[in-house]
């Protein structure tokens, strides 16, 4: 193969199936807080809603990594949870928001409540 051709086939980008290098990969529930906060003030500032004070533990169980955080959203706490499979990849993170404000879209429980609100990145 002649020189150009190679540097041209090295320089090229990576088709988008296995452009996957930029998504982050999570092996300790320590990684996941960020991720977490982020995600649930996305959600609230896309509506136009400022987000403030975030907390957050985080713990592991076997194979899965937790955080639970609180943000205070129109002058109440509200109660994030985030969990993903250690060594599972971004994409893979589930992010639930107790707001009964974001329920709208929301479907009825059984006990004619309302189920958390799950915001998931979308699949790349």
């Amino acid at each position: 193969m002649p020189i150009p051709a190679l540097l041209a086939a090295l320089l090229l980008p990576a088709p988008a199936a296995l452009a996957h290098d930029d998504e982050r990969v999570f092996h300790q529930a320590s990684e996941l807080v960020p991720w977490c906060r982020r995600e649930a003030e996305a959600r609230y500032i896309g509506l136009g809603m400022t987000p403030y004070q975030w907390a957050a533990s985080y713990r592991d169980r076997g194979n899965v990594l937790y955080v639970e955080g609180r943000l205070r959203v129109h002058s109440d706490d509200v109660t994030v949870s985030c969990r993903v499979a250690r060594g599972a990849r971004e994409r893979y993170a589930v992010i639930e928001i107790d707001d009964p404000t974001l329920q709208a879209d929301a479907a009825p429980d059984h006990d004619g409540g309302v189920q958390p609100v799950h915001v998931a990145p979308p699949a790349r």
